[in-house]
């Protein structure tokens, strides 16, 4: 309303400007025809797109959760120091390797840990490999496995504490 009282003539319709207001419709009917269809087209393709993103990023967060869950339990688990090789086999040539070294059917990921001992060499104390579908059921299971470790040893101590003798120390001791 400003413009039309303090825009001059220009603003007002003249006597040819009729087509003007009915052209605009049609314009923007024709936009829209053209555009919903190219909308229908994108809008599908980028929600993938950022859906797949979204996952990806994901999965690299949880990968790295899981890495950073592992050495926090291991490095507790293993007072004197760990070290662990991740190997990652590809399943097509699991023929191709000997049979000691050949995976589970589905388990691509070897991953060899070794808790290192008081020794001042560092020497490995315990060495173990376990196998997985993932790096992250890997790490899992080398936690896992440790676990059992740790608990096998308070077992074994508590009954050395109450004077029980293990076939292992009693053959080690004559």
């Amino acid at each position: 309303m400003f413009m039309i009282q303090w825009g001059g003539a220009r603003y007002h319709p003249g006597p040819v400007n009729m087509l003007e207001p009915l052209l605009l419709p049609a314009v923007g009917v024709a936009v829209g025809l053209v555009g919903l269809p190219l909308l229908g087209a994108i809008v599908p393709r980028t929600r993938r797109g950022v859906r797949a993103w979204r996952a990806r990023r994901r999965q690299t967060r949880a990968a790295a959760n899981a890495e950073r869950r592992a050495r926090a339990i291991m490095s507790e688990l293993c007072p004197f120091g760990w070290q662990a090789q991740i190997t990652l086999f590809e399943t097509s040539h699991n023929a191709e390797l000997p049979i000691v070294e050949r995976p589970r059917p589905r388990a691509p990921v070897a991953l060899d840990w070794a808790e290192l001992s008081a020794h001042p060499t560092g020497r490995p104390a315990v060495m173990r490999r376990v196998w997985a579908p993932t790096i992250a059921e890997a790490l899992q299971a080398m936690v896992a496995d440790r676990q059992t470790d740790e608990a096998l040893e308070q077992i074994e101590q508590l009954a050395i504490a109450e004077g029980a003798l293990w076939p292992d120390l009693e053959s080690g001791s004559t």
